[in-house]
């Protein structure tokens, strides 16, 4: 800690060791008309490379001052809109820290500048998309995406590679407007070089319907559009690492591949990784596969296909040792006279997953004070998950007016799934009490697959604003799997043992799910600002479930006799029609939409085991209201409302016991309702030009009616009966605010950012109940560097502060907090050295004993560059160098409170070569490098 200190005392004291400064003054007036220019911009570019280091307008006066500029020689630029730009060396040193060169006279600018190349405004607001300029994020050598997006105020990428946005989880990374890989946003992020990168855009695309139409469903997914430069389009660029190393007891390995071909519109790109040390270059819906779609048993089970799948997701460098080895293709390309779009994209990955926990939980029973249910736990687990994924997007025009369109997605994916799980399980009452101890003993195996077409044709009639589009979209799962049960149980009364009990199963489960949707709607513009669009949309669902369950015969030495009660045969049906209207006027300043629409459905469930049926019909109004409002080029208010149904999952539905975990029962339920959610977002953005200062808030609300929740029974031997059920009450209420600046002295970024959650949930507990209350307060401030040369480094600081309460046993509030500071510190060379400290230091209070910790996480390495261009990279890392790693989380729920902490990754260290592929077509004709502001379409800096 002492050293890594030092280090940083280091740095802020060598980047702040220049302290005089100059002060430039001037006016800019019309050459021909004698008139006084305002809003032109005047740039400070630096001599060496003509990269921006300050910019400001003129007033209505013509008049402007540039202040804090750095001693040293400078090209000044002037330019404005229509005007040849004009250029002028100057030298500040400290004899002449004020210059004012008086009057500057612009020339009317002629029809042709020539080939030029345009930098932009750090970060540009256009509409509903935020632009960035990656040229104005300087990153350390060989930064990948990621590295460039952690510069981006508004931007937050963690730990485990997943980004957020505006406060919002990002859900797909396009390259050049194509899918890259699918929806997979880390295939991008951490596979393509920053130095290929011209422009970042953040924005909520719509769906392929509303984009085309005008009309908002409310069906946003926010996305990030990498824009790579229009110099490094043709050519092929990429990395190979080879890493072996050791933790003292066995080998680590940290191999990486990542090759692209672009060629214009064309792009192919292959990845390939292998490693043992908790990396992994694609997301969570690579891990899940096939069963993202599998359905859950809802309010957070704990067994069976839903611990597969606990495991699966947190199988991040935080929680267990997972070894990595994947690979894929995508293929991307403009085809036909029409430019045609056509991505493809295949990848597998196999994963395997060792993981040991400690959890401690207090489980809520009723309003005693002294009735809580207490468990410790111990758990260890082996997963190997193994998951293959196609994907198609074609987006064809068909004709040369572009009034005919087809999109036609289908995909692939397949998994197969081995889990072996043992668990040692103490339950007590009022931690004093004996109710249970549980030695079990799982597996599971699961296989399957979920495929899926989607087709859209899109018309646009001559008339503007008139449209019609259809969608049909049709989807198949398919899920088998068998597993063994085996638990010992010791039940205790008044502290003394006095039933024990053996479960030796065998079980097998199949489900399937087709379904299919369609959906037609007309624009009609009804007068020059306003359309009307009808919308008729039908949706069927059919699911079935079986489980069949066997108990083991001592005599048969075998698994011949079937268990009733954990044994069923279910089928769900659901089918609705919705009819909507909605109203749509754009202005030049805003734009709105208005619309209901009615939907009737029809659920059928029948348990085939019991020949039960039950028929439910529903009717539902679906409203939707959107308005944009643009206060300004760089000033944003956005609003959305929408309400929707989500139906029960057949393993909700499905009236069957899963034992798996013998403490924590749980079934199904077919009396289930859906559920009607309504959701609220208001986003406001703001960026100014000036003084590059970036503002967003926004605030995301959901209100559930009809929620579906648990109810839990707790006997009195301690085992818990959880069973779902509808309940009101449910909400949930996201704010964030994110204010960020640049700063001069260092060259830098600084970032604040807070978020507010509060959320609600209703439970029944023994039949009473249970408003379960959790308000989150966090702040996060970053300072991320810009420098060009010697240093890199990224500091973040952030607290998270929560208070979970609960209405039926109030003496259990509990308030808990983490602190987290986070240091990424590089120095580099023009030698080709390169040395580098990642530090996290996390603090956790106001939890169990035991589970207050405090982490400091150190990792060391040094690089030396080699080759021609510095291709090749010779590297030692050394991970958590003072073997301090832990993972310790809390979980709180509505009955329950759970801290666990997990075995993970400590000491080792790894040598590794990196070649780094740059083989681009040089550029042709002349270069010059422009700047962009409002005052002025033209201008630029030139290269000595």
């Amino acid at each position: 800690m002492k050293v890594f200190l030092a280090a940083l005392s280091v740095l802020v004291i060598s980047l702040n060791s220049q302290a005089q400064t100059a002060t430039l003054r001037g006016k800019l007036i019309d050459s021909t008309n004698k008139v006084n220019l305002a809003n032109a911009t005047i740039s400070l570019l630096d001599i060496r490379d003509s990269t921006l280091e300050q910019f400001t307008m003129t007033k209505e006066s013509g008049n402007f001052e540039l202040k804090n500029i750095s001693l040293g020689s400078y090209l000044i630029q002037f330019s404005y809109n229509g005007y040849e730009p004009l250029f002028k060396r100057l030298d500040f040193t400290k004899d002449q820290l004020e210059r004012n060169l008086g009057n500057i006279y612009l020339e009317q600018a002629a029809k042709d500048l020539g080939n030029v190349t345009v930098v932009q405004t750090p970060i540009v607001i256009k509409k509903d998309t935020v632009e960035y300029n990656a040229g104005s994020f300087k990153t350390k050598p060989n930064a990948d995406v990621e590295d460039l997006l952690k510069k981006m105020p508004g931007l937050q990428v963690e730990k485990d590679g997943s980004i957020k946005a505006q406060g919002e989880q990002v859900q797909r990374v396009l390259v050049d407007g194509k899918r890259f890989f699918g929806d997979d946003p880390k295939m991008a992020t951490k596979n393509l070089p920053s130095d290929v990168i011209d422009k970042i855009q953040v924005f909520d695309a719509l769906s392929d319907q509303s984009a085309f139409s005008g009309f908002d469903d409310g069906n946003r997914t926010k996305t990030i559009n990498i824009i790579t430069k229009k110099d490094k389009r043709k050519g092929n660029f990429g990395k190979a690492t080879v890493g072996l190393g050791s933790d003292g007891e066995q080998l680590m390995n940290d191999h990486n591949l990542s090759l692209s071909n672009f060629n214009n519109g064309r792009q192919i790109t292959v990845t390939g990784q292998g490693n043992n040390v908790n990396k992994q270059n694609f997301g969570v819906q690579d891990i899940l596969g096939s069963l993202s779609s599998s359905g859950g048993r809802g309010g957070g089970g704990r067994g069976g296909v839903m611990s597969i799948v606990q495991s699966l997701i947190g199988g991040g460098a935080s929680n267990g040792i997972v070894n990595t080895w994947s690979g894929g293709l995508n293929y991307g390309n403009e085809i036909g006279k029409f430019n045609d779009k056509l991505n493809s994209s295949g990848f597998y990955n196999n994963q395997r997953t060792t993981r040991e926990q400690n959890s401690f939980t207090e489980n809520l029973t009723s309003g005693k004070s002294d009735s809580s249910i207490f468990s410790n736990q111990r758990q260890s687990s082996f997963t190997n998950n193994k998951n293959g994924r196609f994907n198609l997007n074609l987006e064809k025009q068909l004709d040369s007016a572009g009034n005919n369109s087809i999109i036609f997605r289908p995909s692939i994916n397949l998994q197969s799934t081995e889990q072996t799980t043992e668990t040692n399980t103490s339950s007590t009452k009022s931690k004093t009490i004996n109710l249970s101890n549980s030695a079990a003993n799982t597996r599971n195996e699961s296989s399957g697959y979920n495929g899926s077409i989607d087709f859209t044709f899109r018309h646009r009639f001559k008339k503007k604003g008139r449209t019609f589009t259809t969608n049909i979209n049709l989807g198949r799962n398919e899920n088998e799997g068998d597993g063994n049960n085996y638990s010992i149980n010791e039940f205790f009364r008044d502290n003394v043992s006095n039933r024990k009990d053996t479960i030796n199963q065998f079980y097998t489960t199949t489900s399937s799910t087709k379904n299919y949707g369609t959906t037609i709607s007309y624009a009609e513009p009804i007068s020059k600002f306003a359309q009307l669009e009808f919308a008729y949309n039908r949706t069927y669902s059919q699911t079935e479930s079986d489980r069949k369950t066997f108990a083991y015969d001592d005599n048969a030495k075998a698994y011949t006799s079937i268990v009733p009660n954990l044994t069923n045969s279910f089928r769900n049906t659901y089918k609705a029609d919705r009819g909507t209207l909605s109203y749509r006027l754009t202005k030049e300043k805003f734009n709105f939409t208005v619309g209901n629409g009615f939907q009737w459905g029809n659920l059928n469930s029948i348990n085939r085991t019991t020949g039960n049926v039950i028929v439910q019909d529903y009717v539902n109004l679906f409203p939707t209201a959107n308005f944009n409002y643009s206060f300004s080029k760089t000033q944003n208010l956005r609003f959305n409302y929408s309400g929707r149904t989500n139906q029960p999952s057949v393993t909700q539905l499905q009236p069957v016991i899963d034992n798996s975990d013998p403490l924590n029962i749980r079934t199904g339920n077919p009396n289930l309702n859906q559920r009607f959610t309504n959701n609220f977002r208001l986003f406001y953005n703001s960026f100014n030009i000036l003084t590059q200062k970036i503002f967003f808030a926004t605030i995301n609300a959901t209100f559930v009616s009809n929620d579906i929740q648990n109810s839990i029974t707790v006997l009195n031997n301690g085992v818990q009966i959880t069973q779902p059920v509808n309940l009101s009450g449910t909400y949930n209420i996201l704010g964030f605010v994110n204010y960020g600046f640049p700063l001069r002295k260092p060259k830098s970024n600084l970032n604040f950012g807070i978020n507010f959650n509060r959320n609600q949930s209703q439970s029944l507990v023994n039949g009473l109940s249970n408003y379960s209350r959790n308000t989150t307060l966090g702040q996060t401030i970053s300072w991320a560097s810009n420098l060009k040369e010697k240093w890199d480094f990224n500091l973040t600081s952030s607290t998270t502060y929560n208070m979970a309460s609960y209405t039926l046993q109030p003496e259990q509030n509990a308030n808990f907090f983490s602190q987290m500071f986070s240091a990424e510190l590089t120095r580099y060379t023009k030698s080709g050295w390169i040395f580098s400290l990642d530090f996290d230091y996390t603090y956790n209070g106001g939890r169990t004993d035991g589970f207050n910790t405090s982490i400091p996480l150190l990792n060391a390495s040094i690089a030396k560059q080699v080759f021609k261009d510095k291709a090749g990279e010779f590297k030692f890392y050394v991970f958590d160098l003072f073997s301090q790693n832990q993972s310790v989380t809390r979980s709180v729920a509505s009955n329950y409170i759970q801290d666990m902490q997990t075995r993970v990754l400590t000491n080792y260290f790894t040598f590794s070569f990196t070649y780094n592929l740059r083989s681009f077509k040089p550029q042709q004709g002349q270069q010059m490098r422009m700047f962009m502001g409002p005052g002025g379409n033209r201008g630029g800096g030139m290269r000595f």
